[in-house]
């Protein structure tokens, strides 16, 4: 006999305040596709540098506040995997792709393996659990979509060649599955470091329509 659930919805027992910051994440991925949509790709690009911010903040309060909640952290940890494939890998390469849809078949085939290689390396990290240092092998997602996206900005500026930005885009989405040590700085250094780099960006070249 099926036991009576204790919440009108299914989400209502994995709510808390960690996961309600993941959820917000995941509808700034939602609402960046369809600025992408109507060709409004500066502002999408500003909803994945804010995209990266709630992504260290899900993960603080989870480990500062959640960690003895196992159930909802299982959740969490699903839910935020899929927020960052939308986020950084989904958003960044349809971003990539809009930029040099004048070269669909190349353009096609670095923003794919963005995706697809991020997948991948989501995929693998949520069955290490306790098994290994996510940051340790390999480019974290949101740092591939951060390098991407600043550089289409610089791209859209013309400070930064087409070529050059397509060659890096491969690179990174290589990088996401490579095993190679790759040891970020502390997350407070990370977050202060990329938030001055983005706004010294936006002032170079402004925000695209």
């Amino acid at each position: 006999m099926m036991s009576t659930p204790h919440h009108w919805l299914m989400p209502g027992k994995y709510l808390d305040g960690a996961n309600l910051v993941t959820a917000i994440n995941v509808l700034a991925g939602i609402v960046a596709l369809m600025l992408i949509f109507i060709q409004r790709s500066g502002w999408a690009i500003l909803l994945v540098f804010i995209a990266i911010l709630l992504d260290h903040l899900d993960g603080y309060l989870a480990r500062r506040f959640y960690a003895h909640q196992q159930e909802k952290r299982a959740f969490g940890k699903q839910f935020d995997t899929l927020a960052d494939m939308l986020n950084f890998n989904v958003v960044s390469a349809i971003l990539l792709f809009q930029q040099f849809a004048n070269t669909p078949l190349l353009a096609g085939v670095i923003s794919a393996s963005i995706v697809l290689f991020g997948c991948v390396r989501l995929s693998h990290f949520t069955l290490q659990a306790g098994l290994g240092d996510e940051s340790a092998y390999g480019l974290q997602t949101p740092y591939a979509a951060f390098i991407i996206t600043n550089m289409l900005l610089l791209h859209t500026a013309g400070y930064l060649p087409g070529g050059l930005v397509l060659l890096i885009a491969a690179i990174i989405s290589i990088l996401q599955i490579a095993c190679v040590p790759i040891r970020m700085p502390s997350t407070t250094f990370c977050i202060t470091a990329l938030s001055v780099l983005f706004f010294i960006n936006l002032m170079i070249c402004g925000l695209p329509n």
